[in-house]
Parts: C-alpha cells; sequence; structure tokens
C-alpha cells in the first residue's frame, strides 16, 4: 500500500470512531433527574396509600425509567417493563407529563404489547398494578 492509501485508511478509521462516539452519546437514555423522582416519588389519584415507585416496582419485572423532553416541550418521564394485564403477560409502557416546577404530574398515555390503551384500559392496567402491591404487602405480615 502506499503512503496515500494509509493515510486515507486513517482518516475513515478516525472518522468512524468519531461517528460511533457520535451515536452512541447522543442515544444515551436520561435516567436520573429531578423529574424522574418527582413521577417516583408522587401519587396517582386515588392511590395515596403507595408512592407510585413502589407499587410499580412491585408490578413490574425490571421496571426501566427515563425521561425526555417531547418536541412539545412537554417534561415526559416514562416507565416501561414486564406486568400482567387482562390475563396476559408483555410489555409495558407508561408516559407521565411532569409540569416544570415538577410537583405535579398526570398519566398521558399508556401501551401493551405495543397496543395503545384507552382511558378504561389504562386504569384497569393501573388498578391491577396497585392491587398486586397491595397482595404483596399482605403475604409479607
Amino acid at each position: 500500500m502506499s503512503l496515500g492509501n494509509h493515510f486515507r485508511v486513517f482518516v475513515c478509521v478516525v472518522f468512524m470512531g468519531v461517528l460511533v462516539g457520535y451515536v452512541y452519546n447522543t442515544k444515551k437514555d436520561v435516567t436520573d433527574n429531578e423529574y424522574i423522582d418527582a413521577v417516583k416519588q408522587g401519587y396517582l389519584a386515588n392511590f395515596t396509600d403507595v408512592t407510585v415507585r413502589d407499587a410499580f416496582n412491585y408490578a413490574f419485572t425490571e421496571p426501566y425509567w427515563r425521561y425526555y423532553e417531547a418536541k412539545t416541550g412537554q417534561h415526559v418521564v416514562e416507565l416501561s417493563g414486564e406486568t400482567s394485564h387482562a390475563g396476559e403477560v408483555g410489555h409495558a409502557v407508561l408516559q407521565f407529563v411532569v409540569n416544570e416546577d415538577a410537583t405535579e404530574f398526570t398519566l398521558f398515555a399508556m401501551k401493551f404489547n405495543d397496543s395503545v390503551l384507552d382511558m378504561e384500559q389504562r386504569w384497569t392496567l393501573v388498578v391491577t398494578v396497585y392491587e398486586t402491591w397491595q397482595m404483596k404487602q399482605l403475604a409479607y405480615q
């Protein structure tokens, strides 16, 4: 190989390294911030006996929390994990919208096995989560 070919190979390798580093860094999820903490430490309406984190940690297998800012500027906390819903075990994704001050949040959207759940289905899953928490609490007493 000539010196020119070595230089081209070197430039290509450096470019690929920079590209891989850029892609890796831009795809990292935000998994710890004030918005996630607000949801984890908060309570859903009608379920003030236990925090969101405690209830969902009991009902979800390997719950994964992440934050992102939506294109609309909304602060979104997403929780995903394996759980059961309507007699089926599958992957659930819940999205909470948190206000700017990280003091209030609402359950905004939910999917189960890639199907978007309507309002009634969402609350059925949430009730199941909290009932699971209550049953496990009774089992440990």
